[in-house]
């Protein structure tokens, strides 16, 4: 087996012990991955305090270069990455068929390069918010210090990347933290890319956590500054608690239960498929794709056929086979998931069109599945199945739709399906989600800012949001040389008193309360005046 290793302070260094890494198209271990215990916690985090005040006053367009050089690396590495990602995560390599239905290693690894590429076109110069005759005003942009990305496992080059290069660019250092699922690609990737910069300013631990929780250590240390998570709203939210007590900022996305509305208007067998690979690409293990469809009763029957005979087309297999398709689930906790909330629709008396069940094969395969018959209240239409099952719910009225749509407690993304280009642009933008699109799912959105409404995240990555995500607002005002006395005092309108009978405003009225309480003058000590007390 290869020798995997962690890197802290520009050194690969072994960890006292390891884990097994699985392959989840066999079921059975491929690799052995370095497991951290908390010193080495300490150590990544320490490198990046010491290297933070150096490489913060590297001139940006240095910080620039070092990327541009790391780009180079990884991409004459590209096929060997993409490679080992197919291996840990399942994903099709890809090559054989178009790449926009797999969603397969070699499109990670070239969004990947991407992600690098627009990191180093971000501009954090200054600008002038007033310029006076005695002094100006400017708001500048500086890095927080030490920062912290925790990414997942079913895009894990890309997600960390998506974090680590525009941080690293904008002066920050950082320590990164893959999935236990698939910890190697990202290991590897910055093996590679180490020395292009200088000791400590990237470091990439990883540990088993069913062992030693080193995220948690990572997210609660003190000389952590901010911490950016991809994964589930459970560990999600235990990272905000974590953050909580010294501030730390936070930028947290944590999946979906993502709408597709279908309009009775559409051309079926294209919005079909559309809505199908929205469902399916990367075997459904996208937090931000179809997790469930409303369609209109009056196409209902036929979309439903339809979906079938797209999950029939699909060639699930081992991502390393040429012209697989589809890749197994990741790993045996999401295939049971899976699992479960297919049978719990089945027993709630919804009917399973295609699919239902595990392939007869070794490796966490899950046939595609079609499930009709369905509505709010079973699991896989509430929750996030986050795999190959799609349900599919009838409706009448297009506001219904809408609103059942809305009544979630995420919002990461959606869709919606209509030839009334118009009507489906005005009913997009009433959808209570990060990204929306129109007669698409999944589709390139350019790097736009990528996050999502309630639970699914606070904060947002990509585009022109990386500026806030990984930077301090700094407004400065600095003194000029021969500058003229202060300017004459503003000129106010002649003033009107105000009314002293103090009430509180509820819904437009201004109401009393049942109880008041006493209001001090502190130049006194005594109380003037009584404040509603609600």
């Amino acid at each position: 087996m290869a020798d995997y290793k962690m890197l802290i302070n520009g050194e690969l260094v072994d960890a006292k012990e390891t884990f097994d890494v699985v392959n989840p198209a066999t079921g059975k271990t491929f690799a052995k991955s370095p497991h951290c215990d908390a010193s080495d916690v300490d150590a990544a985090v320490a490198a990046a305090k010491a290297a933070f005040p150096a490489w913060r006053d590297t001139p940006i367009e240095e910080r620039r270069a070092c990327f541009m050089k790391a780009l180079g690396i990884i991409a004459a590495h590209k096929d060997a990455l993409g490679e080992l990602l197919c291996k840990e995560q399942g994903k099709p390599k890809g090559g054989e068929v178009p790449e926009r239905l797999l969603v397969g290693a070699s499109l990670e690894m070239l969004m990947t390069m991407g992600l690098i590429q627009k990191a180093t076109a971000i501009d954090a110069s200054p600008y002038v918010h007033v310029d006076m005759p005695e002094a100006k005003v400017e708001v500048c942009r500086r890095p927080l210090g030490p920062v912290a990305g925790i990414g997942p496992w079913n895009f894990p080059i890309y997600c960390m990347m998506q974090k680590l290069a525009p941080a690293v660019v904008l002066g920050n250092t950082f320590v990164g933290k893959p999935s236990p699922f698939t910890p190697l690609s990202t290991l590897v990737m910055t093996a590679l890319i180490k020395d292009c910069f200088p000791k400590g300013v990237i470091n990439m631990i990883v540990s088993d956590d069913s062992k030693f929780r080193s995220g948690a250590q990572l997210t609660s240390h003190p000389d952590i500054r901010k911490v950016s998570f991809t994964g589930s709203v459970p560990t999600g939210q235990a990272i905000m608690k974590a953050c909580s007590p010294d501030s730390k900022r936070v930028t947290l996305e944590m999946g979906g239960n993502d709408a597709a509305i279908v309009c009775k208007d559409v051309d079926v067998k294209k919005a079909a498929a559309g809505v199908f690979g929205g469902a399916f690409a990367n075997t459904g293990q996208i937090c931000v794709a179809v997790k469930r469809a409303y369609v209109h009763s009056s196409i209902y029957d036929e979309f439903v056929k339809e979906l079938v005979a797209n999950a029939e087309a699909t060639k699930f297999g081992d991502g390393m086979e040429k012209g697989t398709t589809h890749g197994p689930l990741n790993n045996k906790m999401q295939f049971d998931k899976v699992s479960e909330f297919v049978e719990d629709a089945r027993k709630s008396g919804a009917k399973i069109e295609t699919g239902g069940k595990a392939m007869d094969r070794d490796g966490y395969f899950y046939e595609p599945t079609i499930i009709s018959g369905v509505k709010e209240g079973v699991r896989i239409v509430d929750e996030e199945q986050f795999g190959p099952a799609l349900p599919v719910i009838a409706y009448d009225d297009v506001e219904d739709a809408l609103e059942r749509t809305n009544n979630t407690k995420f919002g990461l993304g959606g869709s919606v399906w209509s030839s009334d280009i118009e009507a489906a642009n005005k009913l997009a933008a009433r959808v209570e989600s990060g990204t929306v699109w129109v007669n698409e799912h999944l589709g390139d959105t350019d790097g736009a800012p990528f996050g999502g409404f309630k639970h699914s995240g606070i904060g947002r990555e990509n585009g022109c949001a990386d500026l806030g995500t990984w930077t301090e607002m700094q407004s400065l005002k600095t003194a000029k040389a021969g500058a003229p006395n202060a300017p004459e005092a503003p000129k106010f309108p002649e003033q009107q008193p105000i009314n002293t009978d103090y009430k509180m405003l509820i819904n437009g009225e201004l109401v009393d309360a049942k109880e008041t309480f006493d209001v001090v003058n502190p130049a006194t000590g005594k109380t003037f005046a009584k404040s509603p007390h609600c």
